[in-house]
């Protein structure tokens, strides 16, 4: 969840300003259940926040998924508007306008027990492995700049799950919670894998506006805005309660 002070903090300085004219905002992301995707209804817990909170200041908004890469280059060059779901970073924050974060999710490596990995001290413990990750995706700063390691890129989770239990790889990194429910629909026991301690991350999802549209900073003011609406009156937590969050 949210740690509320800095966020009404931000939220605050958000309701300084009008509104926007109310217009169709055109959204992207990627397929990332059980938090978003084309199959879960309403299009996902986060997919419902968000288009509430835009709801709230007037605008309609539309979503669609893709493949991440797509999503980031039509965001980046103002095709769309917004990609749902993102995590920062400094290169992204050169590219994009960022909302404020709505959604913490714990991020790290899970292997194979029988890898031997389950711990680890410092990155340089991991050379010895082979670590899926997927294309386009975030961890951690320090993760994905550590250019020594073993890393096999797939095109998203489900095909990094594969590899690992196909022993292809030794590990794979991603949102535990994403690994949890893509273990479950490939019908997986969670004992054959290990949460590998320590998460590399606990990284806040954020809303990426195009830095290529007229009125990009006013849309990230307006979701703050919003969101902070669905927080005081408790419309966020009674969406989270609806898809057992």
């Amino acid at each position: 969840m949210l740690k509320l002070t800095r966020l009404s903090i931000l939220c605050l300085l958000a309701t300084l300003s009008i509104s926007a004219q109310a217009r169709d905002i055109s959204m992207v992301t990627v397929n990332w259940q059980p938090y978003y995707g084309d199959g879960l209804d309403n299009g996902g817990v986060l997919t419902e926040l968000t288009q509430t909170a835009f709801a709230r200041k007037g605008h309609n908004s539309s979503i669609e998924f893709m493949p991440w890469s797509r999503a980031l280059k039509l965001v980046e060059e103002g095709s769309n508007d917004v990609i749902m779901g993102a995590y920062f970073n400094e290169e992204r924050n050169q590219k994009y306008l960022f909302s404020f974060p709505f959604y913490k999710v714990s991020v790290g490596l899970i292997a194979r027990k029988d890898s031997g990995l389950s711990a680890f001290n410092t990155l340089d413990d991991l050379r010895p492995y082979r670590i899926g990750v997927s294309r386009g995706f975030a961890n951690s700063e320090e993760f994905d700049a550590a250019d020594f390691l073993s890393k096999d890129v797939g095109k998203n989770p489900a095909i990094n799950l594969l590899k690992l239990e196909r022993n292809r790889i030794d590990a794979m990194a991603g949102a535990f919670g994403i690994f949890r429910y893509e273990a479950s629909q490939a019908e997986l026991s969670l004992d054959d894998f290990v949460f590998v301690d320590p998460p590399l991350d606990e990284n806040f999802l954020y809303l990426m506006v195009s830095k290529n549209i007229p009125d990009g900073e006013q849309l990230v003011r307006d979701f703050n805005a919003g969101m902070l609406e669905l927080l005081e009156d408790g419309t966020f937590k009674r969406i989270l309660r609806k898809y057992g969050f």
